[in-house]
Protein backbone atom coordinates (compact mmCIF):
# COMPACT_ATOMS: atom_id res chain seq x y z
CA UNK A 1 0.00 0.00 0.00
CA UNK A 2 1.50 3.09 -0.96
CA UNK A 3 -0.46 5.27 1.84
CA UNK A 4 -1.40 4.73 5.31
CA UNK A 5 -5.49 5.37 5.91
CA UNK A 6 -5.86 8.54 7.38
CA UNK A 7 -7.91 8.30 11.07
CA UNK A 8 -8.66 11.77 11.00
CA UNK A 9 -11.20 11.94 8.09
CA UNK A 10 -13.61 10.29 9.94
CA UNK A 11 -13.99 12.19 12.75
CA UNK A 12 -13.48 15.51 11.07
CA UNK A 13 -16.60 14.05 8.68
CA UNK A 14 -18.26 13.74 11.82
CA UNK A 15 -17.43 17.13 13.53
CA UNK A 16 -18.80 19.11 10.18
CA UNK A 17 -21.98 16.88 10.11
CA UNK A 18 -22.46 18.18 13.74
CA UNK A 19 -22.01 22.33 12.54
CA UNK A 20 -24.15 21.94 9.59
CA UNK A 21 -27.33 20.64 11.66
CA UNK A 22 -26.05 23.81 14.06
CA UNK A 23 -26.24 26.05 11.58
CA UNK A 24 -29.43 24.54 10.00
CA UNK A 25 -30.59 24.64 13.59
CA UNK A 26 -30.03 28.13 13.35
CA UNK A 27 -32.01 28.44 10.33
CA UNK A 28 -34.68 26.68 11.23
CA UNK A 29 -34.86 29.53 14.51
CA UNK A 30 -34.62 32.25 12.36
CA UNK A 31 -37.05 31.32 9.84
CA UNK A 32 -39.81 31.09 13.20
CA UNK A 33 -38.79 34.49 13.75
CA UNK A 34 -38.30 36.20 10.66
CA UNK A 35 -40.71 36.63 6.99
CA UNK A 36 -39.31 36.40 3.24
CA UNK A 37 -35.55 35.89 3.34
CA UNK A 38 -35.70 32.73 6.27
CA UNK A 39 -37.97 30.35 5.41
CA UNK A 40 -37.98 26.16 6.65
CA UNK A 41 -36.63 25.83 2.55
CA UNK A 42 -33.68 27.50 3.45
CA UNK A 43 -32.69 25.03 5.57
CA UNK A 44 -33.24 22.23 3.47
CA UNK A 45 -31.29 23.87 0.83
CA UNK A 46 -28.29 24.61 3.29
CA UNK A 47 -28.26 20.95 3.74
CA UNK A 48 -28.41 20.03 0.32
CA UNK A 49 -25.35 22.14 -0.53
CA UNK A 50 -23.57 21.04 2.74
CA UNK A 51 -24.23 17.12 1.72
CA UNK A 52 -22.47 17.96 -1.69
CA UNK A 53 -19.51 19.29 0.47
CA UNK A 54 -19.38 16.21 2.89
CA UNK A 55 -19.75 13.81 -0.10
CA UNK A 56 -15.82 14.58 -0.53
CA UNK A 57 -15.03 12.75 2.49
CA UNK A 58 -16.67 9.52 1.41
CA UNK A 59 -16.09 9.53 -1.94
CA UNK A 60 -12.07 10.86 -1.59
CA UNK A 61 -12.42 13.49 -4.09
CA UNK A 62 -10.09 16.49 -4.18
CA UNK A 63 -11.97 19.36 -3.24
CA UNK A 64 -12.07 21.27 -6.19
CA UNK A 65 -14.80 19.05 -8.09
CA UNK A 66 -17.09 19.21 -4.69
CA UNK A 67 -16.06 23.23 -4.97
CA UNK A 68 -17.44 23.58 -8.56
CA UNK A 69 -20.77 21.62 -7.63
CA UNK A 70 -21.22 23.34 -4.52
CA UNK A 71 -20.68 26.47 -5.68
CA UNK A 72 -23.19 25.66 -8.73
CA UNK A 73 -25.66 24.96 -6.69
CA UNK A 74 -25.63 28.27 -4.50
CA UNK A 75 -25.36 30.43 -7.46
CA UNK A 76 -28.70 28.58 -9.15
CA UNK A 77 -30.70 29.55 -5.73
CA UNK A 78 -29.27 32.78 -6.04
CA UNK A 79 -29.82 33.28 -9.74
CA UNK A 80 -33.44 31.69 -9.13
CA UNK A 81 -34.33 34.78 -6.71
CA UNK A 82 -33.14 37.30 -9.31
CA UNK A 83 -34.92 35.99 -12.43
CA UNK A 84 -38.56 35.56 -10.22
CA UNK A 85 -38.00 38.65 -8.65
CA UNK A 86 -38.82 36.91 -5.41
CA UNK A 87 -36.76 36.60 -2.35
CA UNK A 88 -36.25 32.90 -2.10
CA UNK A 89 -34.16 32.48 1.42
CA UNK A 90 -31.06 33.06 3.35
CA UNK A 91 -29.28 29.78 4.73
CA UNK A 92 -26.54 30.19 7.32
CA UNK A 93 -25.84 26.16 6.45
CA UNK A 94 -25.20 27.27 2.79
CA UNK A 95 -22.52 29.70 3.90
CA UNK A 96 -20.84 27.77 6.43
CA UNK A 97 -20.55 25.11 3.64
CA UNK A 98 -19.41 27.25 0.76
CA UNK A 99 -16.30 28.53 3.65
CA UNK A 100 -15.58 24.96 4.36
CA UNK A 101 -15.22 23.91 0.63
CA UNK A 102 -12.81 27.33 0.17
CA UNK A 103 -10.84 26.51 2.56
CA UNK A 104 -10.71 22.76 1.85
CA UNK A 105 -9.81 24.46 -2.29
CA UNK A 106 -7.39 26.63 -0.86
CA UNK A 107 -5.43 24.54 1.27
CA UNK A 108 -4.01 22.27 -1.16
CA UNK A 109 -4.59 24.17 -4.67
CA UNK A 110 -2.38 25.72 -7.52
CA UNK A 111 -1.81 29.40 -6.70
CA UNK A 112 -4.18 29.98 -10.11
CA UNK A 113 -6.90 27.84 -8.92
CA UNK A 114 -6.57 29.60 -5.30
CA UNK A 115 -7.44 33.40 -6.62
CA UNK A 116 -9.92 32.06 -8.92
CA UNK A 117 -11.37 30.19 -5.74
CA UNK A 118 -11.29 33.86 -3.61
CA UNK A 119 -12.84 35.50 -6.59
CA UNK A 120 -15.96 32.72 -6.97
CA UNK A 121 -15.99 32.45 -3.29
CA UNK A 122 -16.23 36.34 -2.53
CA UNK A 123 -19.14 36.80 -5.46
CA UNK A 124 -21.39 33.49 -4.03
CA UNK A 125 -21.06 34.65 -0.49
CA UNK A 126 -21.10 38.23 -0.62
CA UNK A 127 -23.28 38.15 -3.45
CA UNK A 128 -26.34 35.20 -1.29
CA UNK A 129 -27.61 38.37 0.69
CA UNK A 130 -27.50 40.92 -2.18
CA UNK A 131 -29.59 38.93 -3.98
CA UNK A 132 -31.96 36.86 -1.39
CA UNK A 133 -32.30 39.94 1.24
CA UNK A 134 -35.24 42.72 1.23
CA UNK A 135 -33.52 46.58 0.18
CA UNK A 136 -34.35 47.20 4.32
CA UNK A 137 -31.38 44.73 5.39
CA UNK A 138 -29.58 44.43 2.66
CA UNK A 139 -26.66 46.36 3.48
CA UNK A 140 -26.19 44.92 6.88
CA UNK A 141 -26.01 40.96 5.68
CA UNK A 142 -23.99 42.30 2.62
CA UNK A 143 -21.59 43.65 5.34
CA UNK A 144 -21.37 40.66 7.70
CA UNK A 145 -20.96 37.87 4.57
CA UNK A 146 -17.48 40.03 3.84
CA UNK A 147 -16.11 39.73 7.17
CA UNK A 148 -17.23 36.01 6.95
CA UNK A 149 -15.51 35.52 3.80
CA UNK A 150 -12.01 37.50 5.10
CA UNK A 151 -12.52 35.09 7.89
CA UNK A 152 -12.59 32.25 5.73
CA UNK A 153 -9.88 33.56 3.36
CA UNK A 154 -7.19 34.14 6.63
CA UNK A 155 -8.79 30.66 7.67
CA UNK A 156 -7.42 28.67 4.11
CA UNK A 157 -4.45 30.94 4.30
CA UNK A 158 -3.32 29.73 7.41
CA UNK A 159 -4.10 26.00 6.26
CA UNK A 160 -2.37 26.40 3.26
CA UNK A 161 0.74 27.22 5.08
CA UNK A 162 0.49 25.05 7.14
CA UNK A 163 0.21 22.33 4.71
CA UNK A 164 3.01 23.22 2.66
CA UNK A 165 5.44 23.38 5.48
CA UNK A 166 4.50 19.97 6.16
CA UNK A 167 4.76 18.70 2.23
CA UNK A 168 8.20 20.53 2.59
CA UNK A 169 9.32 18.19 5.51
CA UNK A 170 7.74 15.26 4.17
CA UNK A 171 9.81 15.48 0.69
CA UNK A 172 13.01 16.15 2.92
CA UNK A 173 11.98 13.00 4.80
CA UNK A 174 11.56 10.70 1.08
CA UNK A 175 14.65 12.94 -0.36
CA UNK A 176 16.92 11.43 3.13
CA UNK A 177 15.13 8.39 2.77
CA UNK A 178 16.28 8.19 -1.29
CA UNK A 179 20.23 9.41 -0.29
CA UNK A 180 20.38 6.39 2.83
CA UNK A 181 19.53 4.31 0.34
CA UNK A 182 21.80 5.13 -2.07
CA UNK A 183 24.86 5.19 0.32
CA UNK A 184 23.94 1.35 1.42
CA UNK A 185 23.40 0.58 -1.75
CA UNK A 186 26.97 2.20 -2.67
CA UNK A 187 28.30 0.52 0.17
CA UNK A 188 27.57 -2.82 -0.63
CA UNK A 189 28.54 -2.79 -4.53
CA UNK A 190 31.68 -0.98 -3.65
CA UNK A 191 32.54 -3.78 -1.01
CA UNK A 192 32.32 -6.39 -3.54
CA UNK A 193 33.34 -4.72 -6.81
CA UNK A 194 36.18 -3.98 -4.57
CA UNK A 195 37.05 -7.68 -3.95
CA UNK A 196 36.70 -8.26 -7.41
CA UNK A 197 39.32 -5.59 -8.50
CA UNK A 198 41.31 -7.23 -6.13
CA UNK A 199 40.65 -10.94 -6.72
CA UNK A 200 41.27 -10.00 -10.70
CA UNK A 201 44.64 -8.11 -10.31
CA UNK A 202 45.33 -10.92 -7.97
CA UNK A 203 44.40 -13.55 -11.43
CA UNK A 204 46.17 -11.40 -13.50
CA UNK A 205 49.98 -12.20 -11.89
CA UNK A 206 48.83 -15.73 -11.58
CA UNK A 207 48.20 -15.70 -15.05
CA UNK A 208 51.95 -14.96 -15.76
CA UNK A 209 52.49 -18.75 -16.12
CA UNK A 210 49.20 -19.82 -17.80
CA UNK A 211 48.00 -19.40 -21.46
CA UNK A 212 47.95 -15.27 -22.62
CA UNK A 213 43.83 -16.10 -23.18
CA UNK A 214 43.98 -16.50 -19.27
CA UNK A 215 45.39 -13.38 -18.71
CA UNK A 216 43.58 -11.67 -20.80
CA UNK A 217 40.35 -12.39 -19.64
CA UNK A 218 41.27 -11.22 -16.30
CA UNK A 219 42.04 -7.78 -17.77
CA UNK A 220 39.55 -7.64 -18.88
CA UNK A 221 37.60 -8.66 -15.16
CA UNK A 222 39.92 -6.05 -13.68
CA UNK A 223 39.21 -3.12 -16.44
CA UNK A 224 35.09 -4.14 -16.01
CA UNK A 225 34.84 -3.97 -12.08
CA UNK A 226 37.36 -0.88 -12.18
CA UNK A 227 35.03 0.89 -14.19
CA UNK A 228 31.72 -0.33 -12.32
CA UNK A 229 33.59 0.99 -8.94
CA UNK A 230 33.85 4.57 -10.94
CA UNK A 231 30.88 4.72 -12.30
CA UNK A 232 28.86 4.16 -9.40
CA UNK A 233 31.69 6.32 -6.44
CA UNK A 234 30.26 9.13 -9.67
CA UNK A 235 26.70 8.42 -9.72
CA UNK A 236 26.10 8.03 -5.44
CA UNK A 237 28.41 11.73 -5.37
CA UNK A 238 25.82 13.51 -7.22
CA UNK A 239 23.06 12.27 -4.95
CA UNK A 240 25.35 13.17 -1.95
CA UNK A 241 26.51 16.27 -3.28
CA UNK A 242 22.52 18.19 -2.35
CA UNK A 243 22.64 16.41 0.92
CA UNK A 244 26.28 18.02 1.76
CA UNK A 245 27.38 14.68 2.50
CA UNK A 246 31.03 14.36 0.95
CA UNK A 247 31.54 10.95 -0.93
CA UNK A 248 34.50 9.87 0.51
CA UNK A 249 36.16 6.53 -0.17
CA UNK A 250 33.21 4.02 0.24
CA UNK A 251 35.14 1.34 -1.03
CA UNK A 252 36.32 1.62 2.07
CA UNK A 253 33.53 0.63 4.42
CA UNK A 254 30.99 -1.42 5.17
CA UNK A 255 27.48 -2.60 4.38
CA UNK A 256 25.53 -0.73 7.40
CA UNK A 257 22.95 -3.01 9.38
CA UNK A 258 21.04 -5.60 8.89
CA UNK A 259 19.05 -8.58 10.61
CA UNK A 260 21.49 -9.81 13.10
CA UNK A 261 20.73 -5.89 14.68
CA UNK A 262 17.54 -6.36 15.03
CA UNK A 263 17.75 -8.31 18.00
CA UNK A 264 19.86 -5.37 20.08
CA UNK A 265 17.12 -2.52 18.55
CA UNK A 266 14.55 -4.80 20.43
CA UNK A 267 16.41 -5.33 23.34
CA UNK A 268 17.18 -1.30 23.81
CA UNK A 269 13.70 -0.59 23.68
CA UNK A 270 12.26 -3.27 25.71
CA UNK A 271 15.53 -4.26 28.53
CA UNK A 272 13.50 -6.17 30.36
CA UNK A 273 11.96 -7.92 28.05
CA UNK A 274 8.81 -8.25 29.32
CA UNK A 275 6.36 -6.34 26.77
CA UNK A 276 7.95 -7.18 23.97
CA UNK A 277 7.97 -10.59 21.57
CA UNK A 278 10.93 -10.99 18.78
CA UNK A 279 10.07 -13.59 16.12
CA UNK A 280 12.49 -14.34 13.14
CA UNK A 281 11.87 -16.90 11.45
CA UNK A 282 14.17 -19.70 10.70
CA UNK A 283 14.28 -19.87 6.96
CA UNK A 284 15.03 -15.70 7.45
CA UNK A 285 18.33 -16.16 9.39
CA UNK A 286 19.46 -18.78 6.36
CA UNK A 287 18.00 -16.78 3.56
CA UNK A 288 20.40 -14.94 1.38
CA UNK A 289 18.85 -11.57 1.62
CA UNK A 290 20.06 -9.07 -0.40
CA UNK A 291 21.93 -6.12 1.92
CA UNK A 292 19.48 -3.36 1.08
CA UNK A 293 16.59 -6.04 1.57
CA UNK A 294 18.21 -6.91 4.86
CA UNK A 295 18.99 -3.03 6.07
CA UNK A 296 15.86 -2.21 5.29
CA UNK A 297 13.79 -4.59 7.38
CA UNK A 298 16.06 -3.61 10.61
CA UNK A 299 15.18 0.16 9.66
CA UNK A 300 11.24 -0.31 9.27
CA UNK A 301 11.61 -1.95 12.99
CA UNK A 302 13.46 0.69 14.56
CA UNK A 303 11.31 3.43 13.20
CA UNK A 304 8.13 1.41 14.19
CA UNK A 305 9.51 1.04 17.75
CA UNK A 306 10.24 4.50 17.73
CA UNK A 307 7.53 5.77 17.09
CA UNK A 308 5.68 3.27 19.55
CA UNK A 309 8.23 4.92 22.13
CA UNK A 310 6.60 8.44 21.29
CA UNK A 311 3.03 7.93 20.35
CA UNK A 312 2.55 4.82 22.52
CA UNK A 313 4.35 4.96 25.54
CA UNK A 314 1.78 3.08 27.31
CA UNK A 315 1.99 -0.05 25.20
CA UNK A 316 1.50 -3.43 27.21
CA UNK A 317 2.07 -5.68 24.09
CA UNK A 318 4.82 -4.87 21.24
CA UNK A 319 5.58 -7.62 18.75
CA UNK A 320 7.98 -7.53 16.27
CA UNK A 321 7.80 -10.50 13.16
CA UNK A 322 9.97 -11.12 10.30
CA UNK A 323 9.62 -14.26 7.95
CA UNK A 324 9.50 -15.08 4.41
CA UNK A 325 6.23 -15.23 2.25
CA UNK A 326 5.79 -15.39 -1.40
CA UNK A 327 9.39 -14.90 -2.23
CA UNK A 328 8.85 -11.73 -0.27
CA UNK A 329 10.59 -10.69 3.48
CA UNK A 330 8.00 -9.38 5.37
CA UNK A 331 8.33 -7.30 8.84
CA UNK A 332 5.44 -6.56 10.82
CA UNK A 333 5.43 -4.51 14.65
CA UNK A 334 2.23 -4.57 15.86
CA UNK A 335 1.60 -2.71 19.15
CA UNK A 336 -1.51 -2.04 21.69
CA UNK A 337 -2.10 1.12 23.78
CA UNK A 338 -2.64 3.87 21.33
CA UNK A 339 -5.67 4.84 22.69
CA UNK A 340 -4.79 7.55 24.29
CA UNK A 341 -3.17 8.87 20.84
CA UNK A 342 -4.73 12.01 19.30
CA UNK A 343 -6.67 10.67 16.77
CA UNK A 344 -6.22 13.64 14.37
CA UNK A 345 -2.32 12.83 14.06
CA UNK A 346 -1.32 11.92 10.93
CA UNK A 347 -0.56 7.83 11.21
CA UNK A 348 1.78 8.45 8.28
CA UNK A 349 4.76 10.78 10.22
CA UNK A 350 7.82 11.75 8.45
CA UNK A 351 9.82 8.63 9.56
CA UNK A 352 7.39 6.43 8.10
CA UNK A 353 7.00 8.45 5.09
CA UNK A 354 11.19 7.88 4.37
CA UNK A 355 10.15 4.47 5.23
CA UNK A 356 8.04 3.82 2.68
CA UNK A 357 10.18 5.72 0.13
CA UNK A 358 12.70 3.15 0.90
CA UNK A 359 10.66 0.34 0.64
CA UNK A 360 9.28 1.03 -2.46
CA UNK A 361 12.29 1.88 -3.90
CA UNK A 362 12.96 -1.72 -3.58
CA UNK A 363 9.97 -2.73 -5.38
CA UNK A 364 7.77 -3.43 -2.13
CA UNK A 365 5.06 -1.87 -0.13
CA UNK A 366 4.45 -0.44 3.36
CA UNK A 367 1.18 0.29 5.56
CA UNK A 368 0.94 1.31 8.83
CA UNK A 369 -2.24 2.03 10.13
CA UNK A 370 -5.37 0.93 13.14
CA UNK A 371 -5.59 -2.56 13.56
CA UNK A 372 -8.19 -2.53 15.62
CA UNK A 373 -9.43 -0.21 18.85
CA UNK A 374 -6.70 0.48 20.55
CA UNK A 375 -4.03 -1.33 18.34
CA UNK A 376 -1.82 -0.42 15.46
CA UNK A 377 0.14 -2.21 12.99
CA UNK A 378 3.00 -1.60 10.32
CA UNK A 379 3.65 -3.79 7.66
CA UNK A 380 6.52 -3.98 5.43
CA UNK A 381 6.90 -6.23 2.41
CA UNK A 382 10.09 -6.42 -0.10
CA UNK A 383 10.78 -8.61 -2.45
CA UNK A 384 13.94 -10.66 -1.42
CA UNK A 385 16.06 -9.64 -4.80
CA UNK A 386 15.89 -6.74 -4.03
CA UNK A 387 19.03 -4.26 -3.21
CA UNK A 388 21.06 -7.23 -4.63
Amino acid sequence: MSTAPRRGRPLLAGLELLAYLFWAGCDAVLAMNYVGFWVPSGAVYGLLVAGVVLLRYRTGSTALPVAVVAYGLSAAGSVAGLVTGGIPFLSLTELFALAVVTVSVVRTAPVRVVLATAVVSLCLIVGMPLLRVPDIDREVFASLTVVGWAGTMVVATAARELWQRRSARLAQARNDERLELARELHDTVAHHVTAIVVAAQAGVVVAGSRPEEAGRALEAIERAGAEALDGMRRMVGVLRSGAGDDTGDGAERTPGHGLDDIDDVVARFDPDGGRTRLEVAPEVRTARLGPAVAATAFRVVREALTNVHRHAPGASRVSVGVHLQAGRLVTVVHNDGTGTENPLRDPGGYGLAGMRERVEALGGSLHAGADGPGRWIVVAEVPVGGGR
